[in-house]
């Protein structure tokens, strides 16, 4: 089992309590099965910036809500890492890198070459 598979598998299992409890408290509708996800629900701490922890975290959530809504998983192997969207390599995803990153994903073919 390779290391990314591995890591997202413990991400989903340590997230599912976590994503239970935030359930019940949103009062937003949940976004569609295809909704990107945005800065603000990665910048958990709310500083303006992401960490690689934060977005491990939020990812893991994410995974984890979608699997019991039920929605397709695809290319979740192929997902980016922190590295690969942290293009100044500072450490921490700002607004601009992480929008640049959504932006890639919105071209024909969903990913970017690297």
């Amino acid at each position: 089992m390779n290391a990314r598979l591995m890591l997202t598998t413990l991400a989903i299992g340590l997230a599912m309590a976590a994503t239970q409890a935030s359930a019940q408290e949103s009062t937003t509708p949940p976004p569609g099965p295809g909704a990107m996800p945005t800065f603000q629900d990665f910048d958990l701490n709310k500083d303006g910036k992401i960490t690689e922890e934060e977005f491990n975290e939020a990812r893991a959530a994410r995974i984890a809500d979608r699997a019991q809504k039920g929605y397709q998983m695809r290319g979740l192997a192929n997902a980016s890492s922190f590295a690969d969207i942290d293009t100044n390599h500072d450490g921490t995803l700002s607004a601009e890198e992480f929008a640049a990153h959504q932006a890639a994903h919105r071209q024909p073919g969903g990913r970017r070459q690297q």
